[in-house]
């Protein structure tokens, strides 16, 4: 199973573009919206759902999710992020919402009493 997981892991990594030649474009404006990302295919998608009815929220949604596949390199699905927005009615805010470890998590948490990693 191992040897099937480096397998996977090395097609992966070779079929991957190097971070030299990745181009990161800034966003996509539309009659009213703007929906900025890193990636225009995941902006395209974000701006789908503000014109089919959806709201800032959705968008920010459907635009990390296509993030995690058109840019796995920023991070992925279970990442965190930061927002700040701006709603209907004018009122303003922003929202921290990064990953966080568990309050009871040490960074010896996974290594036995001589420092080794734990198996598993």
């Amino acid at each position: 199973m191992r040897r099937i997981s480096a397998v996977i892991l090395c097609i992966f990594i070779f079929s991957c573009k190097s971070s030299k030649e990745l181009t990161v474009t800034k966003g996509l404006v539309t009659d009213n919206a703007m929906v900025v990302s890193a990636r225009s295919e995941a902006s395209e998608i974000g701006a789908q759902i503000l014109a089919q009815g959806g709201n800032a929220f959705d968008a920010m949604v459907a635009t990390e999710l296509a993030l995690a596949v058109a840019y796995p390199y920023a991070g992925n699905l279970a990442g965190g992020g930061f927002m700040v927005y701006r709603l209907k009615n004018g009122e303003v805010g922003s929202l921290d919402y990064r990953e966080k470890a568990p309050l009871a998590s040490h960074k010896d948490m996974y290594l036995d009493s001589l420092g080794n990693v734990i198996p598993g």
